[in-house]
């Protein structure tokens, strides 16, 4: 007979959203059971955000270096280690993960490695190395997380045609790499790659890079990238992909005719699906939407005790968003009656100079029905900005012009990832454009862009 356990809480999935929710969970007096058959923290800690910041990290300093003349210092010879840099990406990885395990540990969650299949509403079936058991829970968190997308014409190898997870694995740098996505991880990787010494191009099948943010932001990234020796094809559609002596053979479809070309590596980047297979939903009757667990703003599925949090859920899919989903399913199961607001989620990209998202963008609230006041400032009349020697890019606010509430703000320009949660703390407050613009910041800095953008919502910016 099958050694049976009896919780309150099971979750499947140890990444950010489940590990922060069997956390939370423990903390309202629960008792929790922890389920991942891979690694504590999932792909953000061990193949995604925090690999990739590293990398972000190395770049930037070296582009630093290579502008040191600009703030009068001056550097001999000076090159970038590949190897190095994995192995530092490596020991910071370690760290974090023994830090997750630690705190699992100190909050009394139980933690088992193995494959949990969800059986019925109240029991888990786990195969581990070393033998089978069944978990009893009277609450289930499905927080399995997502994988790279595939593109059926460009079968991935793992060799020379990788996804962004294999990227981070790299210890040269490839001649000439090819990116399909136009999104996130597409502009990432290409400024990583070609401040590396790498020839980039990207291939992305809508008009615009970051087709899902702010289009001004978007086509000033693209001019960025683009002086700085980066190629960009949009609207690109019918690509093929083969491997042939070493390289790879690229053939697509472009608004002036067909192109060939030919690569050392193809990155495909062209998004995540939720990993939902052998999960069992079947056998519990869990509903879908579009591929992704259907959930309400508390993180229930339609079947009462069973929630999920993270990519498994789609929408916004990134780590900070299924922390927030992760605390609210724990304290909803604990009776608190949470609910999350997607709209207040933001969104970075870790490029130089940085952007930063939150709320609404023009297009959005004008298809939503809202009259719109807009308010924009120039990092270039910034004083801090002058002295980092970073006048690129932006801050504009987005305002609803009858009951002047923030609708959005949209940043590209230096420390935009940090600078934004002062505005989605204003969202969150349903604060004004004129509360923000009176609100006193310090000065020099670059959060004075915020405030002279709310400012400028009613033509009042005083340094433009």
């Amino acid at each position: 007979m099958l050694k049976e356990d009896a919780y309150d809480v099971a979750i499947i999935g140890a990444g950010i959203g489940g590990y922060v929710s069997a956390i939370r969970c423990s903390q309202l007096g629960m008792r929790v059971v922890l389920i991942e058959k891979w690694k504590v923290g999932g792909v953000c800690l061990n193949r995604g955000c925090i690999p990739t910041a590293v990398l972000l990290t190395t770049v930037n300093l070296l582009e630093k270096i290579r502008r040191a003349k600009d703030y009068g210092i001056l550097i001999g010879s000076f090159s970038a280690d590949l190897k190095g840099v994995k192995a530092r990406k490596e020991s910071i990885v370690d760290r974090l993960s023994q830090g997750v395990r630690y705190l699992l540990e100190k909050n009394k969650v139980d933690f088992i490695e193995g494959v949990g299949r969800i059986k019925s509403r109240n029991r888990i079936f786990v195969e581990r190395e070393g033998g089978k058991r069944f978990v009893n829970a009277r609450s289930i968190i499905i927080a399995s997380g997502s994988r790279p997308r595939q593109l059926p014409n460009i079968p991935a190898d793992g060799i020379k045609i990788i996804t962004a997870e294999d990227i981070l694995g790299l210890e040269e740098v490839p001649e000439n790499i090819f990116i399909i996505g136009g999104g996130i991880l597409g502009v990432e990787f290409a400024q990583i790659f070609r401040s590396l010494g790498a020839n980039v191009t990207i291939l992305e099948k809508r008009e615009n890079l970051l087709p899902n943010l702010d289009k001004e932001v978007g086509a000033t990234l693209r001019r960025i990238l683009e002086r700085n020796g980066i190629k960009i094809f949009t609207r690109v559609s019918s690509e093929l992909a083969s491997v042939k002596n070493d390289k790879v053979n690229l053939t697509f479809q472009t608004d002036g005719g067909k192109v060939d070309a030919t690569a050392d590596k193809v990155v495909v980047a062209v998004g995540r699906r939720p990993n939902i297979e052998d999960l069992g939903l079947e056998n519990i009757g869990v509903r879908l939407k579009d591929g992704f667990i259907e959930v309400d703003r508390g993180m229930k599925t339609n079947v009462p005790n069973i929630y999920a949090v993270g990519d498994v859920i789609g929408g916004k899919m990134f780590a900070h968003a299924a922390l927030a989903e992760g605390l609210i399913a724990a304290e909803n199961i604990a009776g608190l009656e949470r609910e999350i607001n997607w709209r207040t989620i933001p969104v970075c990209i870790y490029t130089t100079p940085e952007i930063a998202s939150v709320g609404l963008t023009e297009e959005e609230a004008i298809d939503l029905g809202y009259k719109i006041s807009v308010g924009k400032f120039p990092y270039m009349a910034n004083g801090r900005a002058l002295a980092l020697g970073e006048r690129e890019g932006f801050v504009k606010v987005i305002a609803s012009e009858e009951t002047d509430e923030i609708l959005g703000v949209h940043i590209i320009g230096p420390d935009a990832s940090n600078i934004i949660s002062e505005a989605t703390v204003a969202m969150r407050l349903e604060c004004t454009s004129e509360e923000l613009g009176r609100t006193i910041h310090p000065h020099p800095t670059l959060s004075e862009t915020i405030m002279e953008a709310a400012l400028a919502v009613f033509g009042r910016a005083i340094h433009v």
